[in-house]
């Protein structure tokens, strides 16, 4: 079921429920206020009666009668008896030959002990009480018919039916007209959003005026249009400069061996073209390795082993590796202030990717400083280990600062100095996916210095 109809179904209960209500309790307050005032009126009707009857001297049963013939008009089948104080029948009167109702001498005795006793002996309401006249008690039981009152809830109840049908008609109208009207917003939302796809990511989704929650899911999709556009450009730049960077030697080699076989050759020169197809390999063997760490380190940390890793153990590490990826490459490393609790060197991850991004960090810093040399130290603050990357090569500017994460991008002054333009995107996938950040602060000419921001593991996990 749409939640147009949802809407209009549960707004016409609620108002239908509320309109059942009022009218039942229209109907019941009226109706309790009509029997009473019925009762009062027929008490009345019997006093002035009885009134006459016991108190004016030279009264006659007869002449009691004439006047309660009068009072005919408001009440149908009006019938009066009266009881002395032993329970004997001393006046009565029926309306046009109307039963007469009378009552036992148990009904009496009970009536004795109330004020006003009421019952329905048939289709008319009678009423028992007592009078008290010259120091005797008299019992007089009244009964009758109202049938104006019978007529009047009668019409009354039409009314309220009448009413109730409709508004629950109006309420269901209503309700559905203002909730189409209500969605509508959403209902254009939704076809604006059907006709984006990822060959016009570039559109966007008109936002409503009033800043309410229409607005703010409009935003939202704004936002995350914005994002995908983005993601999807850096994905197409990858895949181009990828194909370029995997056909580049792939082509090298081609053409090298398409030579060599045109023609008999000596073996100086077999194992000159064979030397650099063996250069070409390693380099598409060094680009595809990076091309799976990126992709492994694209995703989430759903899936990866994940262990305490010892930021300052993976640190020591580096003076011997960087030595065998390059003779020149120099490390200094600084750890003059140590923590406390020897829990804050520790960090939650994977141990393999963390040490390649520092790794990447730390031979970028060497590959462009003139002597070769990184300088690595370790700082600490509340809750955060800082592994920061120092060198004196020649900077980076202000134009560069949000290119050098992009992968293959590589700046033309650099064009001399072999790699790939991957190894700080690589870093800084990683240390996102660890819930780190890294932050480069350069000038051009200057030192450049990478920080490494690590939340310690106690973070996220109780270390025993």
């Amino acid at each position: 079921m749409k939640i147009r109809y949802r809407i209009t179904l549960l707004f016409t209960v609620v108002v239908t429920l509320i309109l059942f209500i009022v009218c039942l309790s229209i109907y019941y307050l009226s109706y309790i206020n009509a029997d009473r005032d019925f009762k009062k009126r027929l008490k009345s009707r019997a006093l002035t009666s009885v009134n006459i009857l016991l108190k004016l001297e030279g009264i006659t049963n007869d002449m009691v009668k004439k006047i309660d013939e009068t009072s005919a008009s408001i009440m149908q089948d009006k019938s009066i008896v009266v009881y002395d104080n032993q329970y004997k029948e001393i006046y009565f009167y029926t309306q046009d030959n109307a039963s007469v109702i009378r009552a036992d001498s148990s009904l009496l005795k009970k009536a004795s002990l109330t004020s006003d006793y009421v019952y329905t002996p048939d289709y008319r309401k009678a009423i028992v009480f007592l009078y008290v006249h010259e120091g005797k008690t008299y019992t007089t039981l009244a009964a009758a018919a109202d049938i104006n009152i019978t007529e009047k809830l009668t019409q009354l109840r039409f009314v309220l039916l009448v009413t109730f049908f409709s508004g629950a008609f109006i309420t269901f109208v209503s309700g559905l007209f203002f909730s189409t009207n209500f969605l509508a917003p959403i209902k254009k939302l939704t076809n604006e959003v059907k006709e984006i796809s990822s060959q016009n990511l570039s559109r966007r989704i008109d936002v409503a005026r009033p800043k309410d929650e229409l607005n703010e899911l409009a935003t939202t999709f704004n936002d995350l249009l914005t994002r995908l556009e983005e993601s999807f450009a850096i994905q197409r730049r990858f895949i181009t400069n990828a194909s370029h960077e995997l056909s580049t030697p792939l082509t090298s080699i081609s053409s090298q061996l398409e030579i060599t076989l045109q023609k008999e050759r000596n073996v100086p020169e077999y194992q000159s073209v064979l030397f650099s197809v063996y250069e070409d390999v390693k380099n598409l063997t060094q680009l595809t390795r990076s091309l799976l760490e990126i992709a492994k380190a694209s995703g989430t940390s759903d899936g990866m082993e994940l262990s305490l890793v010892r930021i300052d153990e993976l640190l020591m590490k580096l003076k011997p590796e960087l030595k065998k990826i390059d003779s020149r490459f120099h490390v200094d490393l600084h750890f003059e202030t140590f923590p406390e609790n020897e829990n804050d060197l520790l960090v939650f991850g994977n141990t393999d990717l963390l040490y390649i991004a520092i790794k990447n960090i730390v031979v970028n810093a060497c590959k462009f400083a003139p002597d070769h040399t990184a300088s690595v130290s370790l700082q600490f603050t509340e809750n955060q280990l800082h592994v920061l990357v120092k060198d004196n090569g020649p900077g980076v500017s202000e134009e560069e600062k949000n290119l050098v994460f992009q992968p293959f991008y590589r700046s033309a002054s650099t064009n001399d100095i072999h790699g790939f333009g991957l190894g700080l995107s690589l870093a800084s996938r990683i240390i996102k996916l660890h819930k780190g950040t890294i932050e480069l602060l350069s000038e051009a000419s200057k030192e450049t210095v990478f920080t490494i921001h690590l939340p310690i593991a106690g973070m996220f996990h109780k270390i025993v």
